[in-house]
């Protein structure tokens, strides 16, 4: 069934594409998702092939969540709209499941992960070409928003607006830096250490502050532990009257020197187009710009918060979510088109509404399930390969999760095949053999491999 791995890969290759490969069958159905129809037919053959339900960590929870989202919609404002969300959600959830049933247990598994890691990778390189073509004098496509029109393109890649883009590619910067920082086989090579500066240019120059925020915060937490055990054992030498100085190696001294270059030419570059860098915290309200962007997000959180006070126990269902908080301003929501008007924000309190207090409580620990919970699971394997991929995931789903606390909705396609990929690894890691690594490949050993035969 090599078909069905390579349909999976396109999906994952075809995640965050908002403004192409979207079709309107009777409803916005994207590329990704009719694949998905493809691997549930799969997934289930393999079921009743095997006599075998693979039933992945948090997956009680979840089941008893979506229970709690049934029964909730009848009081969605408009039966129509609660039970197509509800579809959409169950079909969501089916196609997690779906991969898990696949690859749980399969031995093509570092393929996968491998093929999931190049997406991120091919996403930030369209990106990267879309905010070069401009500063080249040439068209350039897709651009929804400008710095500077016309020369200076924020980037945007397939996604509805940039601040897409950096929610889905944040979660592949993350997983490739703490690969590389664990010394991860699957990410071994030179290859690999291009493709994550790639990523990380690209994550940088789409200009996003809240992508800046959580570069720092990645930063903050790799460095300062470090730095702070260095800071102590330089005063424990100190005590002990004496002092190492290291001198940096060549190789790091000639990253240094070629890091500075490149960061003096990006800056003479854009030189060229801006009057006064301050324009890249447009919509933030520092230093004098505009908060457009900050005061819209916190309106809608102060609307969401209110619905929820209002009914704290009986939810809204996903679908109703919406509908309830523009009924609140004397608005009738009768199209999935005005859903989209009225999102609950942020992500967590939308679902806080939808379930009500005591439904949220399974969805809080299917959450934890695939996070921290993912974490202690790569602990307890550690150093194993998988446990390191595991790990890499987790930490990036953590990650997301922030995100989702300042943009986005819970059905974003390229979120839950996240859920899947942590579903997946952390089930094979716990109960399937090591995968035997895949052969070396010239002319570097380590670098973007693909199955030879592949489920």
């Amino acid at each position: 069934m090599k078909l069905v791995y390579w349909l999976v890969v396109v999906a994952f290759f075809t995640a965050s594409c908002d403004m192409i490969l979207n079709f309107n069958l009777g409803g916005s159905l994207r590329l990704c998702q009719i694949i998905m129809i493809v691997v549930c037919i799969a997934a289930s053959a393999r079921v009743i092939q095997t006599g075998t339900i693979l039933w992945p960590r948090g997956s009680n929870s979840l089941a008893l969540w979506m229970v709690i989202q049934a029964a909730f919609i009848p009081l969605s404002g408009v039966m129509s709209i609660g039970l197509t969300f509800f579809a959409l959600l169950l079909f969501t959830v089916v196609s997690v499941l779906a991969l898990v049933q696949l690859y749980g247990m399969s031995e093509h598994i570092e393929s996968l992960m491998r093929m999931y890691l190049l997406s991120y990778v091919f996403i930030a390189a369209i990106g990267l070409v879309q905010f070069a073509l401009p500063l080249m004098g040439l068209p350039s496509f897709m651009v929804q928003q400008w710095i500077v029109h016309g020369h200076l393109a924020r980037i945007s890649g397939f996604s509805y607006e940039p601040s897409f883009y950096i929610t889905y590619l944040t979660m592949g910067w993350v997983m490739l830096v703490e690969l590389r920082y664990a010394k991860a086989r699957i990410t071994q090579g030179r290859l690999w250490k291009w493709a994550t500066l790639l990523v990380t240019a690209s994550l940088f120059l789409s200009t996003s502050k809240t992508a800046w925020v959580f570069m720092l915060l990645e930063g903050v937490l790799r460095f300062v532990p470090p730095l702070w055990r260095s800071l102590r054992s330089l005063v424990a030498d100190i005590r002990h009257g004496h002092i190492v100085v290291r001198v940096p190696g060549r190789r790091l001294l000639l990253g240094g020197i070629i890091l500075c270059a490149v960061a003096i030419a990006g800056a003479t570059v854009l030189s060229r187009f801006i009057s006064s860098p301050v324009i890249f915290l447009s919509g933030s309200g520092v230093a004098g710009q505009p908060a457009h962007s900050l005061n819209t997000r916190l309106d809608v959180f102060r609307q969401t918060l209110e619905a929820y006070k209002e009914h704290p126990f009986i939810g809204r269902s996903l679908g109703g979510v919406s509908i309830y908080i523009a009924s609140r301003s004397g608005i009738e929501v009768t199209t999935m088109e005005m859903v989209r008007q009225f999102w609950g924000f942020p992500v967590l309190l939308d679902v806080l509404v939808a379930s009500g207090l005591f439904g949220f409580i399974p969805f809080l620990v299917f959450l934890y399930a695939n996070t921290f919970g993912a974490l202690k699971l790569a602990g307890r394997h550690w150093p194993e390969e998988r446990a390191k991929w595991l790990r890499a995931l987790a930490r990036a789903m953590i990650f997301e999760w922030m995100l989702l606390m300042v943009d986005q909705n819970l059905l974003r396609v390229y979120l839950w095949f996240h859920i899947s990929m942590v579903a997946v690894v952390a089930y094979h890691l716990e109960f399937a053999p090591a995968p035997i690594p895949l052969p070396a490949r010239r002319p570097d050993p380590a670098s973007f491999g693909e199955p030879a035969a592949a489920l």
